[in-house]
């Protein structure tokens, strides 16, 4: 099974265009045409097809791919949604629910932009980074600190991190319209039109990184379901863990926790057996426009030589995960005649 992963989708004359960062932002054309791609190469799936095959259930087709984005950003109902109906596919989208209704976007994402554009000089960001995480003095030349602000930085105090911008002359250039983060009502149309809901973290920090996991894992869950069960969504059970980040003790804690299926930014396809998916951890394979379309013409040659090459999971994280029984006819007639 092939899982790709997208973040936002905009046009080139939005404003929030500028700021967005360019590796995990395509171009809606961009994005129109990756459709196109993947319906002339695979047999799109839901969630529900995924979660059917890790049960036991229901086994999932040959070249099957489930299209993901991460964070919750608008422009996945203002422009994804619209290409999405145009091709009549589905997506699943994972929610940041600390982020649900906020007109800006993460600090830590302006933080990084600004970065990445130039506008923070690296002196300042050491000093930022003492500030926040407490941790003395840094070389201002280690790469390292701006992830590891990006990573940790979600979950600090908005007091804290007030505190520490108020002496650093860092302008994060942030953007409040158009709209930057999903509503709840956009989230209801989203499942109303199809699109299902996962779990993203409640604050956006790393869970390798966090001061409280559980809370991390147990609050998405809690409203986001209050969200999308109205809309026929029979429960938020996928987790997509923020950065990519993770344990065989959080996968764990979080199978635990109620979630079915841990998705992760390993890029590699996951492996099936007779159609059923060996293991609810599953990785995926990140659409990046800057390689696809450099110049903003579609490059299909590229995205197929990521996608048709990537290499499927070898297992190195132990997980306490039993296989259900599958509840299919086929299984019911062979186990009476003593075939499984």
């Amino acid at each position: 099974m092939t899982v790709v992963t997208f973040h936002r989708v905009l046009r080139r004359n939005d404003p929030r265009w500028e700021t967005a960062l360019s590796p995990w932002t395509l171009a809606d054309d961009t994005f129109d045409q990756c459709l196109m791609f993947f319906r002339s190469h695979y047999t799109i799936v839901t969630l529900d097809d995924v979660k059917a095959s890790v049960a036991g259930a229901r086994p999932l087709p040959p070249r099957c791919l489930l299209i993901t984005f991460d964070d919750g950003f608008a422009d996945n109902l203002e422009y994804a949604l619209p290409l999405l109906r145009k091709h009549a596919v589905f997506a699943t989208i994972f929610v940041t629910s600390d982020v649900i209704g906020r007109q800006e976007r993460l600090w830590t994402e302006d933080l990084l932009w600004a970065f990445t554009a130039g506008r923070v000089r690296p002196c300042d960001l050491a000093r930022l980074h003492a500030l926040l995480l407490g941790q003395g003095e840094h070389d201002p030349d280690d790469p390292k600190l701006i992830w590891d602000i990006v990573r940790r930085g979600p979950e600090l105090d908005d007091e804290q991190v007030q505190a520490a911008f108020s002496g650093l002359n860092i302008d994060l250039h942030r953007i409040t319209w158009p709209r930057q983060m999903l509503t709840r009502d956009g989230l209801a149309h989203l499942v109303a039109s199809g699109v299902s809901i996962g779990a993203h973290g409640k604050t956006h920090t790393a869970m390798t990184s966090s001061s409280d996991v559980a809370t991390e894992l147990s609050r998405p869950r809690a409203v986001l379901n209050d969200i999308v069960i109205a809309q026929g969504q029979s429960s938020v059970d996928a987790l997509s863990v923020p950065h990519g980040a993770y344990t065989s003790g959080i996968v764990n804690q979080a199978l635990a926790a109620g979630y079915a299926l841990v998705f992760t930014g390993d890029p590699v396809l996951s492996t099936l057996k007779n159609g059923f998916l060996v293991s609810p951890l599953i990785g995926r394979l990140d659409v990046d426009g800057r390689r696809i379309a450099p110049t903003g013409d579609f490059l299909p040659e590229v995205l197929a030589a990521s996608l048709f090459t990537a290499s499927q999971r070898q297992s190195g994280v132990a997980l306490q995960f039993a296989r259900p029984a599958r509840h299919s006819r086929f299984a019911s007639m062979a186990a009476r005649c003593n075939l499984l």
